[in-house]
Parts: C-alpha cells; sequence; structure tokens
C-alpha cells in the first residue's frame, strides 16, 4: 500500500539532508538552498546521471560512514562502465520488504529457489532477504555459474519440493527447455512450484503469458535495479505497483522539456526516499517508463508503472518510434513463441533471426507479415540456430542475452534531458558571483535555449553579458553591447514587470554613455522599481547611489549608499562613492 503524502514528504527532506554527506552531492548541491523544497519542487533540483556515478568512483556517493556498510554491489555495465552500489543492513531490511509486497505472497511454507546470479548483482540478496522475512526458506542456486547448471537446477526443484522459482526471465525459459531435453514436463513433473518472480530484464504482458503456459503457473515481474533496488511489485492482478513509500519516479520527456502526461511513455528519474548507503537524487537511468495513478482491485492505490525498455534500445523509422517493449510484444505474439530469437535493425526496418524446436510450424512468410503488421515496419524473417541447446544438458553457464541489435549510427543511444531550467539558473549565477563571466555565459545560454520563453533566463544571460562588458576592452564592448541589449528586448517582451530585467536594464541605462543610449534618471527609476518590489540588496541601492551621483543629487545618493552598507558594510562601490562624496562635502566646506 502507498504512503500517505505526509510520510513521504518527511522521507524527502530526511534525504535532503543526508545527500550532502556523499562528496558526489556535496558539489552538487553546494549553493541550492534545500529548505522549503518539497516534492512539488524536485524539478528544480539537478539530475543524477550513470556517467557521473562512474566519474565520482566506488566512494563517491557514499554517504555513511565506512564501517555501516553491509554490502557492495555494482551494475552489469549493461549501458556501459559498471556503477557501484552501497547497502547498509537497513538498505538491505528495506529492499527485501520492497520485494514481500508482490503479490506472490511469500510464507513460512515456502521454499524460494533463487536463479538470480548472486555474483555482485543484488536481486538475488533482495529476494532472500524477502525470503527471510517471511520465514520462507531459500535454495541459492545462482545463475551463471558452472555450479548450478540447468540439470541440477530442475533436479533441486524436483527433490526438494521447491514452491517458487525466482531468477531473471531467460533463465525461466532457458530451464523449461532444458526440461524438455531431458524428458521433464514443466507444468507437472513440479507439483509444488505454485509461481515464479522475474526481474532483471524487460518483461511485457505476452513474456509473462509465455513463462506462465510454459510453467502453468502465475508469474510475478520486479523492476529496480542495482543502483536503486525494487523501484516496482507486481500484485496478484498483474499491476506493476511503484514502492512509494521509498522511491519517487518522474516521466520526463526525452527533450528534458519538462515532464509527460500521466501514462504517457517518458525517460525514468528516479529518487531514493529511504536509501540510506547510497541515495541517489533523480537518478536517470536511461529507462523508458510510463507512470500514472490506478486503483487496482488487489486494494493498492498510489501509481503504476509500465517498462518499455532502455533508450539505448529504443528504433526510429521516421516518424515511428518503437521501443524494446513494442518489440518484445510482438515476439511473444507469435505461435509457437520462439526459444530464442534477435531483431537486427535495417535501413529499412527490422530483421529477425527466430529459433525454435518447432520451427516446422511456422510459415516465415507469414511470421514475416504479422510482425510488420504488428510493428508497421518492413520485417524480414529468418530461421536460425541461435540456442546451443548443447550447452543446457551440460556444465556451460549461460552468457547474458542481446535481444536487439542497432545499426551503429555514431550517436550515444540514450542521453539524459536537459538540466532543469532553475538548476541552470543557479549555476549561471553562481558563476557571475564567482566573476567567472564567460562561464556564467555558458551556462545561461544553455538556460536560455532550454525555456527560450522564460523572461528569467534571458534577464540573467543580459546580466551576464553586462558584466563582460565591465572587464572588456573597447572592441569587446562594442560585440557584446547588442547582445545585450538583445537580451533585454526579450526580457521586457516575455515580462516587463519582472524585477531582474528591471535591474539589468537600469545597470544598462546606467553604465552606458549618453551618447550610446545611457540615461541615469531612467536608470534609477529602474532601481527604485526593483526596491519597491522587495529586492533588497545591497547591490540595487548601491546602483541607485550611484545614479544619484551621476545626476548630481548628493543627498539622495547618501542616502542610497547607507542603505547598502547597512545591508553590506563592507560592499567596496559603495564605501568608495560615500567616501568620493564626503570629501567633496569636505572640500566644499573648506571653501
Amino acid at each position: 500500500m502507498s504512503d500517505n503524502h505526509g510520510e513521504r514528504e518527511r522521507k524527502f527532506q530526511s534525504l535532503l539532508q543526508r545527500l550532502p554527506k556523499s562528496p558526489l552531492y556535496r558539489e552538487k548541491l553546494s549553493g541550492i538552498r534545500l529548505q522549503g523544497i518539497g516534492l512539488d519542487r524536485i524539478g528544480t533540483l539537478p539530475f543524477t546521471t550513470k556517467e557521473e556515478l562512474r566519474a565520482v568512483g566506488v566512494f563517491g556517493h557514499l554517504a555513511v560512514d565506512p564501517k555501516d556498510v553491509a554490502q557492495y554491489h555494482e551494475s552489469t555495465g549493461t549501458t556501459g562502465e559498471p556503477s557501484a552500489s552501497w547497502f547498509t543492513r537497513d538498505d538491505l531490511e528495506v529492499g527485501g520488504r520492497q520485494l514481500t509486497e508482490c503479490g506472490v505472497n511469500l510464507t513460512a511454507d515456502d521454499l524460494v529457489l533463487i536463479r538470480f546470479p548472486y555474483a555482485m548483482a543484488l536481486p538475488a540478496f533482495l529476494m532472500q532477504a524477502a525470503a527471510w522475512q517471511t520465514g520462507a526458506g531459500v535454495v541459492p542456486a545462482s545463475g551463471r555459474t558452472v555450479v548450478t547448471p540447468y540439470p541440477r537446477v530442475l533436479a533441486l526443484m524436483k527433490r526438494l519440493r521447491v514452491t517458487v522459482l525466482a531468477g531473471l526471465p531467460r533463465e525461466m525459459e532457458l530451464l523449461a527447455e532444458t526440461a524438455r531435453l531431458v524428458g521433464m514436463d514443466p507444468i507437472h513433473d513440479f507439483p509444488a512450484l505454485r509461481a515464479i518472480c522475474v526481474a532483471g530484464e524487460l518483461t511485457g504482458d505476452k513474456r509473462k503469458q509465455h513463462l506462465e503456459k510454459l510453467w502453468g503457473v502465475p508469474a510475478f515481474n520486479l523492476y529496480g535495479s542495482t543502483e536503486t533496488g525494487n523501484i516496482a511489485a507486481m500484485c496478484e492482478f498483474g499491476t506493476m505497483h511503484v514502492v512509494e513509500r521509498d522511491f519517487y519516479v518522474e516521466t520526463l520527456q526525452e527533450d528534458g522539456g519538462g515532464p509527460v502526461e500521466p501514462g504517457a511513455r517518458g525517460f525514468a528519474a528516479v529518487t531514493t526516499l529511504s536509501h540510506q548507503a547510497s541515495p541517489l537524487l533523480r537518478y536517470f537511468n536511461e529507462d523508458i517508463v510510463s507512470v500514472e495513478p490506478a486503483a487496482c482491485p488487489c486494494g493498492r492505490t498510489g501509481s503504476k508503472l509500465v517498462h518499455y525498455g532502455r533508450g539505448k534500445d529504443r528504433l526510429r523509422f521516421g516518424d515511428l518510434v518503437l521501443d524494446a517493449l513494442d518489440v518484445q510484444e510482438a515476439v511473444y505474439s507469435l505461435s509457437p513463441v520462439p526459444d530464442a530469437w534477435q531483431a537486427a535493425e535495417r535501413e529499412e526496418g527490422l530483421h529477425f533471426l527466430l529459433d525454435s524446436h518447432r520451427s516446422d510450424e511456422w510459415a516465415l512468410d507469414e511470421v514475416s507479415s504479422r510482425l510488420s503488421a504488428r510493428l508497421q515496419v518492413s520485417v524480414t524473417v529468418e530461421a536460425a540456430a541461435l540456442l546451443n541447446r548443447g550447452e543446457l544438458t551440460n556444465n556451460a553457464p549461460s552468457t547474458k542475452p542481446v535481444y536487439i541489435r542497432k545499426l551503429d549510427r555514431g550517436a550515444a543511444p540514450a542521453r539524459p534531458p536537459a538540466e532543469p531550467l532553475q538548476e541552470l539558473l543557479r549555476r549561471g549565477r553562481r558563476a557571475l558571483a564567482d566573476g567567472q563571466y564567460d562561464r556564467s555565459r555558458e551556462w545561461l545560454k544553455k538556460a536560455v535555449a532550454v525555456a527560450p520563453r522564460s523572461a528569467e533566463a534571458h534577464a540573467w544571460l543580459a546580466a551576464a553579458y553586462g558584466r563582460s562588458i565591465e572587464t572588456a576592452d573597447m572592441l569587446e564592448k562594442m560585440k557584446l553591447l547588442p547582445l545585450l541589449e538583445e537580451e533585454i528586448a526579450a526580457a521586457f517582451e516575455l515580462d516587463p514587470s519582472l524585477p531582474i530585467a528591471r535591474r539589468v536594464n537600469g545597470a544598462r541605462l546606467l553604465y552606458t554613455p549618453e551618447s550610446l543610449g545611457g540615461d541615469p534618471a531612467a536608470a534609477a527609476e529602474e532601481f527604485q522599481y526593483c526596491i519597491d518590489r522587495k529586492m533588497d540588496e545591497a547591490d540595487v541601492w548601491a546602483s541607485l547611489g550611484e545614479c544619484y551621483v551621476k545626476l548630481g543629487k548628493t543627498k539622495q545618493a547618501v542616502a542610497a549608499l547607507r542603505e547598502a552598507l547597512s545591508r553590506d558594510k563592507s560592499h567596496e562601490r559603495a564605501i568608495e562613492l560615500l567616501s568620493e562624496l564626503e570629501r567633496e562635502g569636505s572640500a566644499r566646506h573648506e571653501r
């Protein structure tokens, strides 16, 4: 069942306090005022990418004392170099509890054979924790090892009367094929088996139905990753429920323009609300998902999730977009379903290699037509020997399969969406405050590119141009001035009431020679406008004082500069101007 909103908010606030304990987030969140940011404003915070996790190394996002670590895990590196993940004992306990929310409903009467790999991967340990929490026993028959080949696993299942089989969906298929090869029937020779649990690979509705047909028992899917733990679990009615007490999942537009509509496909950004050892904020895991509210017959409320595959497997044919789930659903709709398959991208469509011990039942032209009609692209089909069945009955461990081979188009298959506007503005403002004007302009140009209709982005870019002009030579000033004026005009067109736009315009009017359009009186009006709208900063008062100095209004200038110094007693420009006015006053008095 999903937690109430208040508890999720409390967990999010706790997460924001814990994140800076890791080197990664100490740097990423520096300069960001986290106080007052709730889940409704999470979109203003920066993403975390796989590249960042790899770049910071194994200790870079460890947020607890090393003595509190219970286990270390690494991803398989499917989309590049492996990324690290740390777990405390509490993290493993929470991870186990996440799996107990699966509709398989483990009890003390169950004996679970775990076929997930135990080496470095996470699912085996979470399934083991879930079994122990419910009193179930465990048979640790790890996959991808010579210790437990397929025939031995089948013998263990039968001899021990295993009730639940858990592992990669591909392992479930290969075990069933091995059973056929050694003369066993998966449905009748394992009468104690009541369910299977799968995770670690894409499993759509059609694949789930295929597994259930192979084994004669319900199949339950789980969705997560080594970096996050288990994000969603399938209930007894086949709905994948997000474990909302532990995760906040966003679905974002591919171009980073913002969230997609509920139920639409988007790139996942996952925030771990409970993880202690290596927590993650808006982790862009390169998966394509949909998330939407769902009232389910099981009684669970909250959001349901559908996983469509990784961004790297997304196929494009003109305006048509196919995700891995689209391809998988088409393949598992065939009769008979192949024992092994692979789709290769071609310029004009897809070429499928299909392998089945019942391949003589296929009419390949008909199979091609069926796949083409379902996928809406040109499809060719070839019967091929993809599966080495001899290896299934001996001691050879399986390897990770490749289902979709894409053409090498020289581009990265999945990119994180652009950083949110507020993060780009934060970085631009910070660089501006640090005197890194060129760097500031880079960040603020990105902000304008992400949100061309943002008056704030245009105004801050104008501010960066203004500061650059102050330190530039005359030739550079002449180049930058039109850019400054262009950004101010854009900001004014979008929102003429925006104080930061008025402030930057005031600076332009103050520092531009009158022969080129400067106007200290108009500048004073702009700064006063900002002050009246709560932009009550030392810099603004100092600029107002400088306007009055140029206008010869000494009394008003002194008052404004003193206001500046009351807010920042070390403000250099205010001190300098006030000293000049006082010297001039003394000189007049002496005369």
